[in-house]
């Protein structure tokens, strides 16, 4: 046995520490029976028969809804992702950051308190801030929410505009009993990392007493699917995850929202190297989400978690990931289960029974590109980006493979010196397979030589430094968090076909767009117009012979469709993305109630009585689907800015090609840290 093999053993508590000792140093152990954990003789007669040999058949979980893992058989879409992480405001910078190789550490930022000086870590900037109005929120409704509950419920938001599902999409999203809205909330946070100095909060209420945090943003975002807060440690998002892949097989949510955040307020926290986060990402059935026409970023085709117990943490990666491909339907070369003649023998009898797939962890690199996996994520590739992140570690792994898959791009980690190109992989008959990657927390373990250790302390130094590691003492180790591992299948999206190139009329000279826009105060109102003019004019939008950019139709549908209505509103007639552009621009830089610059009409409904009496009338819908039908837009724009939902009854699916907008801007500010903060970890 080598080194790796002895110290292994021992962590797995089949080899006495004497003889761990004895065999590092060279000399002869003194025989003694092998650590048994329970003896067969104690087993019932019925126990002790060996199990029946399986027929050769499929994979187990390959597409039959069967199998291991939740989520075996019914593959998931990532169809919207979000997230905020140190000296990354948005995904866009956290993707060049990767590209860049930036190490996005930093000082302590101004006002937090800090155990030693001088210190750097991963921090997020302005934790303090919230914008309440977005959620129409007074102060004290807002107080009663923590830091970490504040920037969750941001990223969540941002999360469902992104997808498309802020507004008439949201209400379709319907449970088997008809329950609409039926997304299912699974949050992910970390301790309550403190309170900032000066603010003299404490809780107004006990712990006990205060729902969980995905409780409380499933009540703010009046979401009626499961609502389950999860903490496992560092793989808490990816638990998280796990759950809500099963809640979308079992039908109990037609959607599931996952986030994390974690915050290191409180010096207690605090330590070099820790990192901060918040990400969010919206799940729903690949086949669904196929169906309605949503934007996919990528596919999780199955997971696996798993605590390991008393034994050792090492080999339990390996069993986790090979539970994780064999849910997927996917099987490395010259791995499969165990002939029944080849069972464990001799005194490797304990390390070979916890292997249920023959050869996985000896087929390396190649044989995972064999069936597509060319990307493993983990804490360790993304700890220049986050550092230790805590619950948020396992969602900064998947947002970066999510990128790599979208861009077809590798890039630098620990294993790669710079980014490359990302080639598919090839089947033996010459099929381009998926790329695919894993994801797991806490991943694989760091190539190290176990033989230098040795040579450096000591063998018993190195035994009793094998005895406490990774959270473990012993057989005696309670660090139960910890030790949760979490593994992801992660699949590129589906190819969409090309849509046929447009053949109406030239720009211009087309049937009219009604464009509806919304937001919670004028002041988000106008911002949220001058970002989405950025981008319509950063795509080209038509103009001066520039490239065509998005379809005016789809940005008007998307629009109406996928956006929350909210009490300030604006509605323009345009027939052109770059008049679109031209004339939101001009309402940023000139907002106010009424008619504004190129026919932007617009309304500040906040003092309003309410909705307009002929609202939620089954003669009303009908009036306005009759409107829609005949192109009626000076009537709808006077109901829209009269306060009436008039995009109620527009059919969600299918429509114009989904285009991915901008999101609301938010308007955060310093505010009073909530209940959850009070200066010491939770």
């Amino acid at each position: 046995m080598d080194t790796r093999e002895i110290l292994t053993r021992f962590k797995g508590g089949t080899l006495r520490r004497e003889h761990a000792v004895a065999l590092l140093a060279g000399t002869s152990p003194v025989v003694a029976p092998p650590v048994v954990a329970l003896p067969v003789a104690a087993l019932p007669a019925a126990d002790r028969e060996p199990l029946p040999t399986p027929a050769p058949g499929p994979v187990p979980g390959a597409g039959d809804g069967a199998g291991p893992g939740a989520g075996a058989g019914m593959p998931c879409a990532v169809v919207g992702i979000q997230g905020r992480f140190p000296q990354a405001g948005d995904l866009e910078a956290f993707w060049h950051n990767g590209l860049q190789g930036r190490i996005a550490e930093a000082a302590l930022p101004g006002g937090r308190r800090s155990a030693c000086a001088g210190w750097r870590g991963h921090f997020l900037d302005g934790v303090e801030e919230f914008d309440p109005d977005l959620f129409g929120l007074g102060a004290r409704e807002a107080a009663r929410l923590d830091l970490r509950e504040r920037l969750l419920a941001q990223s969540a938001w941002q999360t469902l505009e992104s997808a498309g599902y802020a507004g008439a999409r949201l209400e379709r999203l319907t449970a088997c009993d008809g329950t609409a809205r039926s997304v299912g909330v699974y949050a992910a946070l970390g301790p309550a990392g403190g309170a900032l100095p000066g603010t003299g909060h404490r809780h107004t209420a006990p712990p006990g007493s205060r729902p969980g945090p995905a409780a409380r943003l499933s009540r703010l975002l009046d979401l009626r699917g499961p609502s389950l807060s999860v903490d496992s440690g560092d793989s808490s998002f990816l638990t998280a995850l796990h759950l809500a892949l099963g809640g979308l097989r079992a039908g109990e949510c037609a959607a599931a929202l996952v986030g994390a955040v974690e915050l290191r307020l409180h010096p207690a926290c605090q330590r070099p190297g820790a990192g901060e986060g918040v990400a969010a990402v919206l799940l729903k059935p690949l086949a669904a989400a196929r169906a309605d026409g949503d934007r996919v970023h990528a596919v999780i085709r199955s997971s696996a978690v798993g605590h390991p117990g008393r034994a050792a943490p090492g080999p339990q990666h390996g069993r986790l990931v090979g539970r994780a491909l064999a849910a997927a339907g996917l099987r490395p070369p010259g791995t499969g289960p165990q002939p029944p003649d080849a069972g464990p023998q001799g005194p490797d009898a304990g390390a070979q029974s916890e292997a249920p797939d023959a050869g996985l962890e000896a087929v390396g690199v190649a044989g995972l590109e064999a069936v597509g996996v060319a990307l493993q994520e983990s804490s360790r590739t993304v700890a220049a980006l986050v550092g230790d992140a805590g619950a948020v570690t396992g969602a900064a792994a998947l947002v970066r493979a999510v990128g790599q898959l979208r861009h077809a791009v590798l890039l630098a980690g620990p294993d790669r010196p710079a980014p490359a190109a990302w080639e598919p992989a090839r089947s033996d008959d010459g099929t381009v397979l998926p790329r695919r990657a894993l994801v797991s927390v806490p991943g694989p373990a760091a190539p190290a030589s176990s033989t230098d250790a040795v040579d450096a302390v000591g063998p018993a130094d190195a035994v009793d430094a094998a005895d406490t590691a990774d959270g473990t003492d012993g057989v005696d180790g309670t660090d139960g968090g910890e030790g949760v591992g979490v593994v992801l299948v992660v699949e590129e999206a589906p190819a969409v076909p090309r849509a046929p190139a447009r053949t109406g009329p030239p720009p211009g000279t087309g049937p009219a767009e009604l464009v509806l826009l919304s937001a919670a105060t004028p002041a988000h109102l106008a911002a949220t117009a001058g970002r989405l003019a950025a981008r319509l004019s950063d795509d080209g939008g038509g103009r001066d012979g520039g490239p065509a950019g998005p379809d005016l139709a789809a940005v008007a549908h998307e629009l109406r469709l996928g956006r929350a209505v909210l009490r300030c509103r604006l509605a323009v007639t345009v027939r052109t993305v770059a008049e679109l552009a031209d004339a939101l621009a001009g309402f940023a830089a000139h907002p106010g109630p009424g008619t504004g610059p190129a026919g932007v009409r617009s309304a500040d409904l906040r003092t309003a009585a309410g909705p307009p009496l002929i609202e939620g009338l089954e003669e009303t819908r009908a009036y306005v689907a009759a409107l829609w039908q005949g192109g009626r837009l000076e009537q709808l724009t006077r109901l829209w800015l009269a306060g009436a939902d008039v995009c109620a009854v527009l059919p969600a699916h299918p429509g114009p090609a989904a285009v991915e907008l901008p999101a609301t801007v938010l308007r955060p500010r310093p505010l009073e840290p909530g209940p959850g903060t009070d200066g010491a970890p939770q």
